[in-house]
């Protein structure tokens, strides 16, 4: 009705209002004007009954900590990403054993071929005695053992390879997975902060209708006092509560990155325990390799 009869007198009271919520903080879109600009003695009654609920839903809510996966060896050889990289890899070695295999079946069987035509048509006795046979016994020995020595080496360094490549795979996908956890923490931390100061402002609207609809203030400046009083109050109140969240989040945020600084440090150090098995593996055949050439030749 007060638009009605005075509508100049309504619009002045209502930018008024509209001034002193901007001084606390206030924005129009940050809650519905109408809520203030009804205050009267049934809104009064209403904010009575449901005063309770009210506190209730200006209380922050309590959001479940955030929960992360311990990124470990283990957990990222079961990625798909990676499963599916290992998977090229086992072709890549498969092919190289059938080639190695293919190429020892045709060696062999052309030497096999070799010893029947020189030994064709002798006995055993002309055969020991055949400087030509057991010349080209020595040079088949020598020939396979220089085919099996080029094999091993030839998937070592293949194998040698796939490690390194697993190293640096290893490495990324934790890196990345690291980073998404990390968002996920800072996304929510926004939606703390917006949540929280979705909350302060609400608060901040309800004490403004308390202060307007208290009808023990009598004058204005009675109510513009108690209006300053509870705005410092809630000042004070919501700086130490941004603070604290502040804190808080820039705590859980040193912690999740000293934890991945941890898991990248343990993994380097299992990537290398097994990449030196691989070596000494190798090594030692290496050194059984040269034993049984030196006694070859001599």
């Amino acid at each position: 009705m007060a638009a009605l009869s005075d509508p100049r007198a309504f619009l002045s009271a209502q930018e008024k209002r509209a001034q002193q919520m901007k001084a606390m903080g206030i924005e129009e879109t940050d809650i519905n004007t109408k809520d203030i600009l009804a205050g009267n003695a049934g809104d009064g009654e209403k904010t009575g009954k449901k005063g309770s609920k009210n506190k209730k839903s200006d209380e922050p809510k309590k959001e479940e900590e955030l929960k992360f996966e311990n990124i470990n060896l283990e957990y990222l050889r079961n990625d798909k990403g990676f499963q599916k990289a290992r998977r090229k890899q086992e072709k890549e070695l498969e092919t190289l054993r059938k080639r190695q295999a293919k190429e020892k079946s045709a060696i062999q069987k052309h030497q096999c071929t070799s010893v029947e035509k020189a030994v064709k048509g002798k006995d055993k006795t002309e055969v020991i005695n055949d400087g030509g046979v057991k010349k080209l016994v020595t040079e088949q020995m020598t020939q396979w053992s220089e085919m099996v020595e080029r094999h091993r080496r030839e998937k070592w360094a293949l194998q040698k390879q796939q490690a390194t490549e697993q190293q640096d795979a290893l490495i990324k996908l934790m890196e990345t997975l690291q980073a998404a956890q990390m968002k996920q923490l800072e996304v929510r931390h926004e939606k703390d902060l917006k949540e929280m100061n979705t909350r302060q402002a609400k608060i901040s609207v309800e004490v403004m209708k308390e202060v307007m609809n208290d009808k023990a203030l009598k004058t204005k400046g009675d109510k513009d006092r108690r209006l300053r009083e509870k705005k410092q109050n809630n000042t004070k109140k919501f700086m130490d509560e941004r603070k604290y969240a502040q804190i808080k989040q820039a705590k859980d945020k040193d912690k999740l990155q000293a934890k991945h600084e941890k898991q990248k440090q343990e993994l380097v150090k299992e990537i290398n325990n097994i990449f030196d098995l691989y070596v000494l593996a190798f090594g030692d055949v290496q050194e059984r390799g040269d034993r049984v050439r030196a006694e070859q030749q001599d």
